[in-house]
């Protein structure tokens, strides 16, 4: 069992809201065929959820306010959209796929899952059903509504079913420090670079943010590999157990 998390960055245009990267989604789920059956797809948002939840603060909380009801909405008509793509996408790569909203599965207080039902998923999985968990806005008790990012959702994932590897599909060759991919990190190594970076604008933190959720899933005792799905064939030879280009991180 293996966990990939196809970036916002990676499907969508983020220079440009809303735009998705229609040819690259689909190529990157015909290279995922070689982890049939036995994978879980979780997807960031990009321009079809970033620029909403930044200009409606979603990121923020629930305040009473009118537009508020009305980007958290406008998000998720957006976000469903863009899931849609994604899933068209793995049924025309011959994947059998179903989405499963976070929203209706779980609850959170403070920006943390406290209430998470993952019998639908696991059930699907039986069946050799891949499930596709897009990044959402679930329900918060403390903050009314919140963002769950899909680097987030696939440390979620990892805590719960225990994956061999976690692969994050990027726009990037992995992490780069002046101007190079850095090749190998150990979990020691990533805390201290961590340390260094700083957050950029991004309803989820950016880079920062993501590497967190690495952490936190190294911690699990999990590897992690970070690889540019806007490269032809490079996630398709790492599940295939090849050596691409691309940051692989050790617990």
């Amino acid at each position: 069992m293996i966990i990939v998390k196809l970036g916002g960055s990676l499907i969508t245009d983020k220079a440009k809201p809303l735009v998705a990267r229609e040819d690259v989604i689909r190529r990157v789920c015909e290279e995922l065929k070689t982890a049939y059956p036995n994978m879980i797809i979780t997807h960031g948002t990009g321009s079809f959820g970033h620029p909403l939840a930044l200009r409606y603060r979603i990121h923020k909380g629930f305040h009473g306010k009118e537009e508020e009801r009305i980007g958290i909405s406008e998000t998720k008509y957006w976000v469903n959209n863009l899931t849609q793509m994604v899933l068209r996408a793995l049924l025309d790569a011959g994947i059998p796929a179903f989405p499963f909203h976070p929203s209706s599965l779980g609850v959170m207080e403070d920006g943390k899952f406290v209430e998470f039902n993952f019998e639908p998923i696991r059930g699907y999985l039986k069946m050799g059903i891949i499930p596709v968990i897009p990044a959402d806005g679930p329900y918060d008790r403390k903050k009314g509504a919140l963002i769950a990012s899909g680097d987030y959702l696939a440390e979620v994932l990892a805590r719960e079913f225990k994956p061999s590897m976690v692969i994050f599909a990027m726009d990037e060759d992995g992490i780069m420090f002046e101007g190079n991919v850095i090749r190998e990190l150990t979990l020691k190594q990533l805390e201290e670079f961590l340390e260094k970076i700083q957050v950029g604008e991004d309803a989820t933190g950016g880079l920062k943010g993501k590497l967190k959720h690495v952490v936190n899933i190294l911690r699990l005792g999990i590897p992690v590999k970070l690889v540019n799905g806007l490269v032809n064939g490079r996630l398709k030879n790492l599940l295939e157990g090849k050596n691409p280009i691309h940051t692989n991180l050790k617990p």
